[in-house]
């Protein structure tokens, strides 16, 4: 038989590895070694910058070209012509991504501008 836990938002019992309830859909917590890359992403005429998780052993390209349909951005800003807008969570369609740039570490979103901006 398989190991369970309790769910922590209906307390109902799960599969110690689930992901995601059965019952409420709610979504665990997890730990997977890996590391948060910088992007910025352009979409739907919208340009995003934040950061991507890539699990270990795997590059950014992998992740991006998954069989995922979205990619999914932590910490993400909407870039505007005067501020960037915190979004905080942002998922993504593979479909409407034009393009995406990795930020050299250390750098802010400016050194990651180019001239086509």
């Amino acid at each position: 038989m398989e190991e369970t836990k309790e769910c922590p938002s209906c307390a109902e019992p799960i599969k110690a590895t689930a992901r995601i309830c059965k019952h409420c859909r709610t979504a665990l917590a997890f730990s997977q070694e890996g590391e948060l890359v910088k992007v910025r992403v352009r979409g739907r005429e919208k340009n995003y910058w934040g950061e991507l998780f890539v699990p270990a052993n795997s590059r950014v390209s992998d992740t991006i070209n998954d069989d995922r349909q979205f990619i999914v951005l932590t910490n993400a800003k909407e870039e505007t012509k005067t501020i960037d807008v915190h979004v905080g969570f942002l998922a993504i369609n593979k479909n409407s991504i034009e393009w995406v740039r990795l930020i050299p570490q250390g750098s802010g979103r400016g050194a990651a501008r180019t001239l086509e901006d």
